[in-house]
């Protein structure tokens, strides 16, 4: 899987090569960046994002660029 960060400042000029399986959380940090990950396939991101959203703490989860539908990650 493909890991990059980004500025807050920077986010309207930056464009994904594949948005529709890629995920961002915030860094940590002063300064902190986002941070994007690619997953293989949209299945496996969307299956991972439901994982975390069962946890009792969400405070950092993974959130993806191209809104889930209700269906996916079941």
């Amino acid at each position: 899987m493909k890991t990059y960060s980004c500025p807050l400042g920077r986010m309207k000029e930056l464009e994904h090569a594949s948005p529709e399986r890629t995920a961002y959380k915030m860094g940590y940090g002063v300064f902190a960046d986002y941070i994007f990950q690619v997953w293989p396939n949209r299945a496996a991101m969307a299956r991972s994002i439901r994982m975390q959203q069962k946890r009792a703490s969400n405070v950092n989860d993974w959130r993806p660029v191209v809104k889930l539908s209700d269906g996916e990650g079941y």
